[in-house]
């Protein structure tokens, strides 16, 4: 049985099927809740339709052109324009889908004042049109090199300076262990200071499927948060087959 805290990310699992085929998968092998990375590029009432029943935790809003490298606005100068469009874009598409909350990326570029108060103001700017929770993500630069924002220390500065309750930090686990060497300690910290409104993980070795108890301090610790935990790793094989970690998990019940 999958514990029901867990939300499928449906562009990183369920590869081995067609987009819109994606949230049956997940459905029957389960999975009560999911998130959606890049969910503008599908028919919308199609998506909805094939989502019935589930619970949409998170989307990203768009984030520009991925394939051509692009990785959001939020921290461009000049891209103030793209920034709110994609936002409200996003906004939109949440309010369609029933999302729970909504990332805004920050995109590719070095962390300066002038990208931080670019930022700071885009972000503000965000919270203001949004009754939604708003999202924002350090991602480790190995991964994603350039990405502006990438520690979590930097995040919780930049969140302070914003103070507001409406934008929130996405705590990716595997980014966090990636870029600052462990998570537990960071994901205290965020819990302590009230600003966690999402998690993701996925195995650090190789971003694939985690070890069973890879991560169960961490999830020993969220026990009881009213959460989801976003799986968004490269599953090694076939998805479904590949849940054995997660349906033995003792400690996500």
């Amino acid at each position: 049985m999958i514990p029901p805290r867990f939300a499928a990310n449906l562009d990183w699992l369920y590869t081995e099927h067609a987009y819109l085929d994606r949230p049956g998968t997940a459905r029957a092998d389960g999975f009560a809740a999911v998130e959606l990375q890049q969910p503008h590029l599908h028919d919308v009432d199609e998506l909805k339709s094939r989502l019935a029943g589930l619970h949409v935790a998170l989307i990203n809003a768009p984030a520009g052109d991925w394939a051509a490298g692009e990785r959001g606005f939020a921290a461009l100068a000049g891209h103030e324009e793209r920034f709110r469009d994609a936002t409200l874009r996003g906004l939109d598409l949440a309010t369609r889908l029933g999302t729970a909350r909504v990332h805004l990326l920050s995109g590719l570029t070095d962390d300066t004042p002038v990208a931080r108060a670019t930022w700071l103001d885009n972000l503000a700017w965000a919270a203001a049109q949004s009754t939604l929770p708003l999202v924002v993500e350090p991602i480790n630069r190995r991964d994603m090199p350039g990405y502006f924002l990438h520690r979590q220390a930097q995040a919780l500065e930049l969140l302070a300076a914003l103070n507001t309750p409406r934008v929130q930090l996405q705590l990716d686990l595997y980014h966090c262990r990636v870029a600052e060497g462990e998570s537990l300690s960071h994901l205290q910290r965020a819990l302590d200071l009230g600003v966690l409104g999402h998690v993701q993980l996925a195995g650090v070795a190789e971003r694939q499927e985690p070890a069973e108890d890879e991560y169960a301090a961490e999830l020993a610790l969220l026990a009881g948060q009213d959460m989801r935990i976003g799986l968004e790793y490269r599953p090694r094989g076939d998805t479904s087959a590949g849940l054995a970690w997660l349906t033995g998990l003792r400690a996500a019940r």
